[in-house]
């Protein structure tokens, strides 16, 4: 009974990493930066450095 409830779990979980892996690496239809019939949000296509800097900006405002 104990093997069962371990194969189940083992298989629980490399069924959730094997589609967490097919989520990240297939192609097709996933949206991305330039894409402007996505509804994803422009901020998350930002360069690093700038959006490390609105968000500098936004603690500064928080904390004055």
């Amino acid at each position: 009974m104990e093997t069962l409830i371990v194969i189940i779990i083992v298989g629980v979980a490399a069924g959730l990493l094997g589609r967490s892996y097919y989520k990240k690496y297939k192609k097709g239809d996933s949206c991305s930066c330039g894409c402007t019939s996505c509804a994803t949000d422009s901020s998350s296509c930002q360069i690093p450095e700038e959006r490390e800097k609105q968000i500098a900006d936004n603690r500064k405002s928080i904390v004055n």
